[in-house]
């Protein structure tokens, strides 16, 4: 088997923010955050809105500029790399968002098979867009919806799929990517219970497959499924442990100001994997808002 360019590039699995600031206009989003993830980590952060949950993500793939502090992804600065190493960097990490960011006029197969985009050369990427992907990508593709239960839909247009599809064709192109470091941010904000649950158990097969998992979260039951919990107020870490040590004094004091009517319910505490029936999505504080 000949490796990928992408097998050839440094890890991306671990980094580190140090007192890492974050302005936007005059504003911080991040106020000297400082956060270190080892390899294989799975961790939830939670926050009120615009406490500095997005930008945290943002700044992993330098798609924001630092006003201060360090950032290192993989052992190296992040902000020091060169266009083509920082290239290299983002090829090992994958992002998921509420946008989902898939091409709505291909099939959905397709869209899955552009996780591999980043290990391609342009002609091979055009190739892929314009005929679909080669027999060996085409079986990783298969392989992939399968495993979000999609296994029949990689002819359909991605645009007559719903809502909870989209997003599982999303996390079958993370599969596919198969990236060090997966960044999900608030990926089941727009979906139903079922579908939360099957977009859950495939983002938690990528970390046991060595990737690293940080999941942007609303939902704090949810984020109760994790070992570990990062909470994020007016851009700073305020905490970072097991969720057993987020007691309801804490989310209050994380969420001030967020809601003042809504009080914090804290479900009971799961194992690992958490509970297998599917996931109720509270309101109040579990709802989709700006960050």
């Amino acid at each position: 088997m000949t490796s990928s360019p992408r097998s050839k590039e440094p890890s991306a699995r671990g980094f580190a923010l140090e007192k890492a600031v974050v302005s936007f206009r005059g504003t911080a989003a991040l106020d000297g955050a400082t956060l270190e993830v080892e390899p294989g980590e799975r961790l939830a952060v939670v926050g009120a809105s615009g406490a500095g949950k997005t930008t945290l993500f943002r700044v992993l793939t330098r798609g924001v500029a630092l006003s201060g502090g360090r950032v290192t992804v993989g052992g190296r600065d992040l902000y020091s790399l060169s266009k083509g190493e920082l290239k290299g960097v983002r090829r090992r990490i994958g992002s998921i968002y509420q946008a989902y960011n898939l091409v709505p006029q291909l099939p959905a197969g397709v869209n899955a098979a552009l996780g591999e985009v980043g290990g391609m050369g342009a002609l091979a990427t055009l190739r892929t867009f314009l005929a679909g992907p080669d027999a060996a990508l085409a079986s990783r593709v298969a392989g992939a919806l399968d495993r979000v239960g999609l296994g029949d839909k990689a002819r359909a247009r991605t645009a007559d799929l719903s809502g909870g599809q989209q997003q599982r064709v999303a996390v079958a192109r993370l599969l596919v990517q198969s990236p060090d470091l997966v960044l999900a941010d608030e990926p089941f904000a727009a979906v139903d219970p079922v579908t939360t649950e099957r977009v859950f158990e495939a983002l938690l097969e990528l970390n046991h497959e060595g990737a690293t998992l940080m999941v942007n979260l609303h939902d704090v039951g949810l984020a109760r499924r994790f070992p570990r919990v990062v909470a994020l107020r007016e851009g700073q870490v305020a905490f970072d442990g097991p969720p057993e040590r987020l007691s309801e004094e804490a989310l209050n004091e994380i969420y001030a100001g967020d809601d003042p009517h809504q009080e914090v319910v804290l479900p009971e505490p799961q194992g690992d994997g958490g509970p297998k029936e599917p996931i109720q999505l509270a309101e109040g504080r579990d709802g989709v808002s700006s960050h």
